[in-house]
């Protein structure tokens, strides 16, 4: 499984830093960027990320904008079963933002200046809870794979047995 990490910020060198940082410190993840709320719901439609790190303040449209219109397309998808990491950051205070985030259930809220070690430790929790969302299905389909197994056999028992008693 590649880590799709999208990041979504008007911030250039936001972009960049971030994007070194996930590229070059943490191999193998694959980073995507986004310089608007426009781009970044073409992306998350398009590629379907794991973890999602969104500004607050993206110009005419703001990240709290991108993160509502995203779970009322998954709404309207009706994709539950997707649920991806998000993260904001911001530089501002401001008490409404933290108030929606916590709303949306967002992962993290981390405010600007922030160093890579907070970032990273961010991103890092949010793949954790992404790959337990995993496991859990597996462990889901394991069990219903068992279920079918054992009704084959009873199936097949009772066919065989019945074959033997005739013969």
């Amino acid at each position: 499984m590649q880590v799709k990490i999208l990041i979504v910020d008007d911030d250039i060198e936001v972009l960049k830093s971030l994007g070194n940082t996930f590229t070059y410190l943490m191999k193998g993840y694959l980073v995507l960027n986004a310089t608007s709320a426009n781009q970044g719901m073409a992306m998350l439609k398009e590629q379907m990320p794991d973890v999602i790190i969104v500004d607050v303040r993206l110009g005419p449209s703001s990240g709290m904008d991108l993160i509502a219109d995203y779970g009322r397309w998954i709404k309207e998808k009706k994709m539950s079963s997707y649920q991806p990491v998000v993260i904001v950051i911001t530089a501002y205070e401001d008490a409404d933002v933290k108030k929606r985030a916590e709303e949306y259930n967002v992962d993290a809220f981390i405010m600007k200046p922030f160093s890579k070690e907070t970032i990273i430790h961010a991103v890092i929790d949010g793949i954790s809870k992404v790959l337990h969302r995993e496991l859990n299905v597996l462990d889901s389909i394991r069990g219903h794979q068992k279920k079918v197994v054992d009704k084959v056999n009873d199936v097949d028992k009772k066919l065989n047995g019945g074959a033997e008693g005739k013969a």
